[in-house]
């Protein structure tokens, strides 16, 4: 499916504009000098008309007294001045038909109500006369393709046009990005501060559709409308246009009060991590890394890598130590060397090496022959599916070193040309590269990046997207057809919590199976149902208003007769009763004991405030909540999507046949994910959280069983 999103306004008034009104504009050092001398020193060949009741001339162009004294159609108004006198003249800008504003002033909805206030007169008068407008509260854009800019800060004259899209709600991020010597090359630069008309969703969408925007980074404090992110991560993935954000703030939010464990697993950062991997939006850690990631990219995404096994070569033990290190906490794959490449290696290199991979192909020293043979060598390695080069060519090296590098930097180009595998250059050392090596990389498109760390992340993030991108056209989900009206009669009407009897029910509807069992609401009843269920047996208070009972006194496992039944049943109502004295209790359950399980897991939903329905899967039991070894994804689930959360969960080795164990029924969890996510998604408006805690994995074949669950209704 061809997916298209527009932006909600169009926005080529904006940032592509012919002409533009300065507001405030002035020869005194300031944002309206900046903007003007900003455009000057980028080449703007438009019209520039500055305002400014009290000049004639402001940097040698007439100046007007108003917006509305313009003579002239004008695209777009760089604002300039103090908030209070900002919706007055969207106003002036309406009535001529300016369609692109910006502001640059603060005092909005970050100050308090009545900023808050201002800030929804700003957007009515923009929504008014339908101007896109960017801010308030920001340094503006700088649109280095069409040379043009309302950028209050001075911007750097160094910088230079390229295909990566950069927005950030941080102004002061947004200048640090500008000034950063990166020789990166940007499309177009953008503050977007508060948002008040334009969202970070807006300027996507518009990069997206940019023919000079290959790659789109964002510094993100938060996200307006997090629910139209899918929608842009979508035609991102569609377009081969990778999104790469630095999102702050990881702090996990205030939980609701719920009985269910889930809501402890899934704070709101772990959500947007959960959303970030699904739709293949690239989540770093800080600026460096947002660089290196965005360099990486915009160099090799044209030829993605069919997986994740990388092929290393250095000039040294001690590198292949320090880079062993940090892809360790990674989980970066490096695999070894075919019989073939091992040997032909051995014939290059002399014996005292140790051959493998990473490779120290130092040799003797020989970087002129030695190292592009060994080169060469690895980059046919079938196994490898990137060959990533370990290269220190930094700024400012003596004449012969750089010399060596640069015949490192040819071998790299010839390779890539000759064999056609990825190559990925970096430097172990952040701070700048020899620009002879890196003009050599350019000219194959070989991306040359920075830090050790830095380098090594971008790699991990670049498999990653690649496996999302290759999942979208290759996923499937389990078909299954869920019984909507015996579902339906068990939720319809009810609020708060199901009784642990109907939750296992409701599961049940969607093909999560659950132990024998039969409520007894009298003692003699009891005792019927144990002789119809067969000994031993779990008895368990069902209450909707006892969530945990283990707490309440209220499970009671291993009954092994009828004398034990009768004990356990007056005793688990009396110790209810105590825990709650108003709770409803309605009956014991008496079920069967399920003995066998591989692995005890917890697979729940708990609903995020900006994202919906989350499921949560991880190792089970009581002491879930101090591990939290869990994985999350947002349903709908595919296969793959669910059996990629089982990758993430270190207990999932436990499903492999750990120490002679038996393997788990890895195919009927997975189906279980699936189902959990069809569920939340199809009553989202009834299910507030759903938690199965134990889900037991029985062995291969012989699939899950619901041993206790909780179901909160809205």
């Amino acid at each position: 499916m061809n997916i298209i999103i527009n932006p909600t306004k169009n926005l080529s008034s904006l940032l592509q504009p012919r002409s533009i009104a300065v507001v405030g504009a002035s020869d005194s050092i300031g944002a309206g000098r900046n903007v003007i001398e900003n455009l000057k020193m980028l080449g703007f060949t438009g019209k520039i008309y500055p305002v400014n009741p009290k000049r004639q001339v402001v940097l040698g162009y007439k100046c007007y007294p108003s917006i509305n004294a313009i003579p002239d159609e004008v695209d777009c108004a760089a604002i300039t001045i103090g908030a209070g006198q900002i919706i007055p003249v969207l106003e002036q800008c309406g009535s001529k038909g300016i369609k692109g504003a910006w502001a640059f002033a603060s005092g909005f909805a970050e100050t308090g109500e009545t900023g808050k206030e201002l800030q929804i007169k700003l957007k009515e008068t923009c929504d008014k006369y339908n101007i896109a407008f960017c801010g308030p509260n920001c340094v503006g854009f700088a649109n280095m393709n069409d040379h043009v800019a309302t950028y209050s800060a001075p911007l750097n004259p160094n910088l230079i046009s390229g295909k990566i899209g950069v927005i950030v709600q941080s102004g002061a991020i947004c200048i640090a990005l500008t000034d950063a010597n990166r020789d990166i090359g940007f499309s177009k630069i953008i503050s977007s501060g508060n948002e008040a008309v334009l969202d970070l969703t807006d300027y996507i969408s518009y990069l997206l559709e940019d023919s000079n925007t290959e790659v789109i980074t964002a510094f993100v404090e938060g996200f307006r409308r997090p629910e139209r992110l899918a929608e842009v991560a979508s035609r991102a993935l569609e377009l081969n246009k990778p999104i790469i954000v630095l999102k702050v703030g990881r702090s996990v939010m205030a939980q609701r009060s719920t009985a269910a464990h889930t809501g402890a697993l899934t704070g709101s950062d772990k959500v947007q991590d959960a959303f970030f991997k699904q739709h293949g939006i690239i989540r770093v850690d800080d600026l460096d890394e947002l660089l290196e990631t965005a360099e990486l990219f915009l160099k090799s995404k044209a030829s993605l890598p069919a997986g994740d096994r990388i092929g290393m070569i250095t000039v040294s033990g001690g590198e292949i130590g320090l880079i062993g290190d940090v892809a360790a906490e990674m989980k970066l794959s490096f695999p070894p060397l075919t019989t073939a490449g091992y040997s032909a290696l051995k014939k290059v290199l002399p014996p005292f090496t140790n051959v493998g991979n990473p490779l120290d192909a130092w040799g003797s020293g020989d970087l002129r022959e030695c190292y592009p043979r060994c080169m060469e060598i690895m980059a046919q390695e079938p196994d490898f599916d990137i060959l990533a080069v370990s290269l220190d060519a930094t700024a400012s090296l003596a004449a012969n070193q750089g010399e060596q590098y640069a015949d490192v930097a040819r071998a790299a180009v010839k390779v890539k040309r000759t064999v056609g595998k990825e190559i990925i250059a970096f430097s172990n050392i952040a701070g700048g590269t020899d620009t002879k090596v890196k003009e050599i990389l350019d000219s194959a498109s070989i991306p040359f990046l920075q830090g050790t760390r830095e380098s090594l992340k971008a790699v991990k993030r670049f498999v990653e997207y690649s496996k999302v991108r290759h999942a979208k056209h290759n996923s499937s989900i389990n078909g299954f057809s869920p019984p909507f009206e015996q579902t339906a009669r068990l939720i319809e009407g009810k609020t708060g919590f199901l009784s642990e009897y109907d939750a296992k029910a409701l599961l049940e509807t969607y093909g999560i199976a659950r132990p024998k069992e039969l409520i007894a609401r009298t003692e003699a009843q009891a005792v019927n149902h144990a002789d119809e269920i067969g000994y031993p047996l779990v008895m368990k208070i069902n209450s909707a208003d006892i969530a945990h009972k283990t707490e309440a006194g209220g499970v009671i496992l291993g009954v092994a007769d009828e004398a034990g039944v009768r004990t356990a049943y007056r005793t688990i109502l009396t110790n209810a009763k105590r825990y709650n004295p108003k709770a409803v209790l309605d009956g014991v359950l008496i079920g069967e004991m399920i003995s066998g399980a591989v692995a005890e897991f917890i697979v729940g939903v708990n609903t995020d405030k900006n994202f919906g329905p989350v499921v949560a899967c991880g190792m089970g039991g009581v002491l879930v909540e101090i591990f939290k070894d869990a994985a999350l994804r947002l349903p709908p689930l595919t296969n793959d999507s669910a059996a990629a959360m089982l990758n993430e969960i270190k207990s999932s080795a436990l499903l492999k046949g750990f120490r002679g164990r038996p393997e788990g029924d890895v195919e009927a969890l997975v189906r279980a994910l699936v189902q959990i996510g069809r569920l939340a998604v199809d009553w989202k408006d009834h299910i507030c959280a759903i938690d199965i805690n134990p889900l037991f994995v029985l062995p291969k074949g012989k699939g899950v069983m619901a041993v206790d669950s909780i179901i909160e209704l809205r």
